[in-house]
């Protein structure tokens, strides 16, 4: 999945610069509800991006593997619900995708935003922790593909960076949906001022990676090989 998955992933990028330049450049012309706008959009990529993950034949034990590992990832994000946003739910959305692949990695980061909110709120912006958590997902399976042992420092960089990058994603929601006028003064303000937030953020997957990484990575690698065969004939990836 992992090249085929990133045409409606490119495809969202342009359509979010696009919309972000004529946001900036064109307000006084180009009146419109820019966060219903983008909601409508991300919901259609959202769906493409699900369609590509679930049209191919899933083994019986991927999708429990899935499912427990979105349990699990929700489980850790409503146990540090109180700790400002440090949580393991990105790291093990990463991890699985770095594990199991590509496909695997979107729907347990997708299906973690859905859970885990109706614990600890559900909102407009469910629909964008979902995108931003399923990218998450797909990007540790771009990384962990065609490994076979844990390459900490990279996996570090990209944890850090994925807690950025989540916080870069619901600012945009914030901004789009809750910001007025819409323009780059109000658009750095409010990235500057989650920056902390998402420093803490980047941060905790750093922790969560250094103190779990190397052991859940053996258990999800060892539950891998035992039962899920095609990894016996050398693919990495069982959604592959």
């Amino acid at each position: 999945m992992a090249r085929t998955s990133l045409i409606p992933l490119i495809l969202l990028g342009v359509v979010a610069a696009a919309s972000l330049g004529v946001t900036l450049g064109f307000w006084p012309v180009v009146s419109l509800n820019w966060g219903l706008v983008s909601t409508l959009v991300l919901l259609v990529f959202l769906g493409l991006l699900m369609w590509e993950s679930g049209r191919r034949p899933v083994n019986t034990m991927v999708i429990s593997v899935t499912a427990t590992l979105a349990a699990l990832a929700s489980l850790g994000r409503i146990v540090f619900a109180a700790v400002a946003s440090v949580q393991p739910a990105t790291f093990l959305v990463l991890l699985s995708g770095y594990v199991f692949g590509s496909r695997t990695g979107f729907v347990v980061g997708t299906m973690t935003g859905l859970i885990s909110n109706f614990f600890v709120g559900h909102g407009p912006w469910t629909l964008w922790q979902m995108m931003a958590w399923g990218i998450c997902g797909l990007l540790g399976g771009v990384l962990g593909k065609g490994k076979s042992q844990l390459t900490l420092m990279p996996f570090l960089v990209m944890s850090a960076g994925a807690g950025y990058f989540y916080g870069l994603f619901m600012n945009t929601w914030h901004w789009l949906n809750l910001v007025y006028p819409l323009n780059w003064q109000t658009l750095v303000a409010v990235w500057a001022s989650s920056f902390v937030f998402d420093t803490l953020h980047a941060f905790g997957n750093v922790i969560f990676a250094i103190v779990f990484g190397r052991t859940f990575f053996d258990h999800l690698v060892r539950y891998r090989n035992r039962f899920l065969p095609v990894n016996v004939i050398g693919r990495t990836h069982p959604d592959e």
